[in-house]
Order: C-alpha cells, then structure tokens, then sequence
C-alpha cells in the first residue's frame, strides 16, 4: 500500500515521541510543533485510519500519560508500508508552508537573516552567508494578542491582513503582514473569535526554531542593475576585432 500524501512524516515522527515520552505536551516540544497542533495532527490520523492512536492514562501511577493505541503504535513503528486503513475518512490536506528568503549566518546560535531589522534563530546547519530558503508550515504557528514568556525562540511582530477560508470548515487562515514578509497561519474559527481578530489586528506570531527548514536550495540573489556609464565613459570608441 502507498503511504498517503496528505499524511506527514512529521505525523510519524510525533506518533514515536508520544511513545518514548508518554506525553502529548513533552513529544510536541521534541517535535517542534504546540500542543494543539499535536492534537490536531493526532484526531487527523484517527479520522483517516478509523480508529484513535493514543490513549490517555486514568488512574494509578500512569495518571496523565499518553501512550499509543495498538494502531498507533503500528503506523509509528511501520510507517504506512504495514498499516491497513480500517475505515478510512478523508482528511484536510495540511496547508502549503511559506517560504521565507533569507542569508544564512553562523555562529553559537545560527540565525537566518530575512529583512533588515529580522533574524529567525534555527536549528540546522549551513554555510555562514549562505542564500536560502526557510519553509515554515502555517499550523506550526502560535498567535497572541500580546506578549507572554514562551519556549519560543522567535516572534515576529505583524498586522493582520485578512482572514479566508480554509479546507476544513471550521478551519481559517490568517494572512499577516510581517518583517520577513506576508506570512500565513492555520487557525481554528473558534480561536479566531476567541482572540477578536479582524483585518488590522496587532499579533505576535511565536515560532519555535524547530519549526523553520531549509527547503528548496539556495533562494535567488537579488539582480544586479548594470553599472550607469559617466558622460567620459559613453564618448568612449568601440573597439573592433
């Protein structure tokens, strides 16, 4: 059986943290997604395999953990080459990421540079000065209406732009206007509501550095105007063969 485009590997990856770390919470940071996107992401696979892949501990000395269901431990350990869809359901494809262009630069804590005023702290590695591009997945995103301690390593200050429609129904996304650019975000309409957003809202968007990937090879250097000729220059003969 093909494994399902609309079905990630950071599905997977999440499904092997939940069971070395027994804890929704703890897995999503080793991840580096939030906690609601952890739970999202897990009622997507339950919706496309037909059944719950965790299970949460009631009682006893597991009270409060989080461990995998038999077919979560399946999937986790096997990928989708062994897993057989049960009831499958189709599932919302998870939004394209955006694509930050920005100058690699090295050090103790390696940033990529995407504007003037804007350094994003990440994790891989890559030659200092270095042209790339960084994907960042618009659910891997938190949205606040002011500032609060976070685990975060980033937070881009922005404006919102507009608020459209997603593929779920109960799905939006949230155009901002940012330093490094207009980026998206995947927000639930009832956490829109929630928050007051509307076009012109002041947000800060917290984006873990686990978040951003270098995708795609280096991004375009900017062209280069031809150098302007002086007066001199111009009356200057043309040399023939």
């Amino acid at each position: 059986m093909r494994r399902p485009s609309r079905v990630t590997s950071t599905d997977i990856a999440l499904l092997r943290s939940i069971g070395r770390e027994r804890s929704v919470v703890a897995a999503s940071e080793r991840v580096g997604i939030t906690r609601d996107l952890a739970v999202y992401r897990l009622g997507r696979l339950a919706r496309a395999f037909g059944g719950p892949v965790t299970r949460g501990l009631r009682g006893g000395r597991e009270h409060g953990r989080t461990t995998l269901t038999p077919l979560g431990d399946r999937i986790a350990r096997g990928g989708f080459d062994e897993v057989e869809l049960l009831h499958p359901r189709p599932v919302a494809p998870l939004s394209r990421p955006n694509l930050l262009a920005g100058r690699f630069r090295a050090g103790p804590r390696a940033v990529v540079e995407v504007g003037p005023t804007l350094a994003l702290r990440v994790t891989f590695a890559a030659h200092d000065g270095e042209r790339l591009r960084l994907a960042l997945d618009p659910e891997a995103i938190l949205v606040a209406r002011r500032r609060f301690p976070s685990s975060a390593r980033n937070v881009l200050t922005g404006r919102v732009i507009a608020i459209r429609r997603a593929a779920e129904p109960a799905g939006r996304v949230l155009a901002v206007r940012t330093a490094a650019g207009p980026v998206r975000v995947a927000l639930a309409q009832e956490t829109i509501r929630e928050l007051g957003l509307r076009a012109g809202s002041r947000v800060y968007l917290y984006v873990k550095a686990t978040a951003l990937r270098a995708v795609g090879g280096p991004s375009p250097a900017p062209a280069r105007r031809p150098a302007r000729r002086s007066p001199a220059q111009e009356r200057l003969p043309t040399l023939g063969r």
